[in-house]
């Protein structure tokens, strides 16, 4: 191969992942870096672009100013619940940080894609959702009541979350980097995306619960009123951390001149809605590579007695640890002190650590 045919190559190589980057409809995560408190101008929403937000999610925070606080709390929650779910394991999100730039582990279709897409998609769910029944916005309100009875002694009220305006803001706006001109991109990619984005409020929509107050003389529940809310997020977190272990692989083929996603295990037929799906297998993440954005696991902490995902075996890669111990001093023995003030002692105590080499 010439030196001309080379030089080619490479920047073909480039500039596909530069686009592969810039396609990425993730960046708008960054926007919980962004500090800003109160929107009160559509000034807010242009400078919001160097967060990540593209001309069609910058034209719908124009129109919901009054939302984007709501928003920018949604990219926090996604980030750290994601980081939560994932302590324990060589892959632990930390990619999802570094939005608006993203490493390949979050363009390039592996099952972390699909986690952080269906987490952020959920997230923004929940937040707007919550938002609505607390009065953030005028926008929305309580959600609506079951149109059944009652199961129980009962009786329908109070202010439930707003789900269904949570899961078509969630709609619009994870899907405006995925749009142009009006028209939904076509692709592996986007189709991916976008059923990852879909499986996310799914499941969120599935984790709708009976939440109840008691009324009553000296704290009686003579009279017990229910509506329907939303559990706290890290527990759609943990079901989606679960869907994520059981992700399916799909190929993008032509079924009846219509592309869809086919599951490369022949004993699934179907694939449901709210099952994450992703096309590039994962690497082992226990080395840095910049190729695959997997920062390694050197470093990293471990638990010697566990042999699970974050135990030593699994978490060092077979490259051992050293273990040591830390003192540090921390509050104990606290006591109440009328009026008004808190007491403690300080204690010591050591911990015993196991790091990877």
């Amino acid at each position: 191969m010439n030196l001309p045919t080379q030089t080619f190559l490479r920047l073909l190589v480039i500039l596909l992942l530069w686009a592969d980057r810039r396609c990425s409809a993730l960046k708008w995560l960054a926007l919980y870096k962004n500090k800003q408190r109160h929107w009160n101008s559509t000034q807010h929403c242009v400078k919001s672009r160097q967060y990540g937000l593209v001309s069609n999610q910058i034209k719908i925070c124009k129109q919901h100013l009054d939302l984007m606080p709501t928003v920018r709390l949604s990219t926090k929650m996604a980030v750290e619940t994601c980081q939560t779910q994932f302590s324990d394991r060589r892959w632990n999100c930390s990619s999802a940080g570094l939005a608006p730039k993203l490493s390949r582990d979050l363009t390039t279709g592996t099952r972390e894609q699909a986690y952080v897409y269906a987490v952020s998609s959920a997230s923004l769910v929940h937040a707007v959702a919550r938002a609505c029944s607390i009065g953030v916005t005028t926008k929305c309100s309580c959600g609506a009541l079951p149109n059944s009875p009652p199961d129980g002694d009962f009786k329908w009220g109070g202010c439930g979350d707003d789900v269904q305006f949570g899961l078509l803001f969630s709609d619009i706006f994870t899907e405006a980097p995925m749009t142009k001109k009006g028209k939904r991109k076509t692709g592996k990619k986007a189709a991916i995306n976008r059923h990852n984005n879909n499986a996310g409020r799914r499941v969120v929509a599935n984790s709708l619960t009976t939440a109840c107050k008691c009324h009553g003389v000296s704290g009686s529940c003579s009279i017990k009123t229910c509506w329907r809310a939303l559990p706290d997020f890290d527990k759609i977190g943990a079901t989606l951390k679960k869907q994520y272990a059981v992700a399916v692989e799909v190929a993008y083929r032509r079924v009846n001149k219509v592309k869809q996603f086919i599951p490369l295990n022949p004993q699934i037929r179907n694939i449901r809605g709210d099952e994450l799906l992703y096309y590039t297998k994962s690497p082992d993440y226990c080395n840095p590579d910049k190729k695959t954005g997997s920062v390694g696991t050197t470093g990293r902490f471990c638990d010697i007695e566990s042999k699970g995902s974050g135990g030593c075996l699994s978490m060092c890669c077979g490259r051992g640890y050293t273990s040591f111990t830390m003192e540090i001093i921390e509050r104990c023995e606290c006591k109440y002190y009328w009026c008004c003030y808190v007491k403690c002692k300080e204690c010591p105590k050591t911990l015993h650590l196991n790091q990877c080499r």
